[in-house]
């Protein structure tokens, strides 16, 4: 590890600091996008393994369970997930092969489909959903530890603490 990289790694954070302003989000944006990466596919595998669902398809299968019983349009589900239509497109219909969520008719545009979570689905959801929180909150704990993600990790852990917005 270089100089740099030391001090960078070392830097305080504090939010009151005087660089926490642009340059300190744009750090630390530079530690969340590895970070995100590696948690990503740790979870990926892990629900995969347990419960043969992959990360994306289960973010969309959250959001079918959430939204129920009202049914969501593709774009809808692309919209929230950050997706193209054509990605969520792929997912809601893979869903639908596994018998997961299933698409209905639109009463004022036949044309427009919506997809809703089947039981199964929410089943699979409520189980899986359980593991993802654990291992995240096992993730962040660990991460607290690694130097390359102690701030984030903390700030996470905070924010997970602290009480939901008004």
């Amino acid at each position: 590890m270089t100089n740099r990289d030391q001090s960078h790694v070392t830097e305080s954070h504090d939010e009151g600091a005087p660089d926490a302003g642009v340059d300190g989000i744009s750090r630390l944006w530079e530690r969340i996008v590895p970070m995100y990466s590696l948690l990503e596919g740790r979870l990926d595998r892990v629900l995969a393994h347990r419960h043969g669902i992959g990360l994306g398809p289960l973010m969309a299968l959250g959001l079918l369970v959430k939204s129920s019983p009202a049914p969501l349009s593709v774009s809808g589900v692309a919209g929230r997930l950050g997706v193209s239509v054509s990605a969520a497109s792929r997912v809601l219909a893979r869903l639908e092969e596994q018998g997961r969520a299933v698409r209905v008719a639109w009463p004022c545009d036949r044309r427009a489909g919506r997809v809703t979570a089947t039981e199964a689905g929410s089943r699979l959801w409520t189980q899986a959903s359980r593991t993802l929180d654990r291992e995240l909150s096992a993730a962040f704990r660990t991460l607290r530890f690694d130097e390359r993600y102690a701030h984030v990790a903390a700030r996470l852990c905070r924010a997970e603490d602290e009480p939901p917005a008004p």
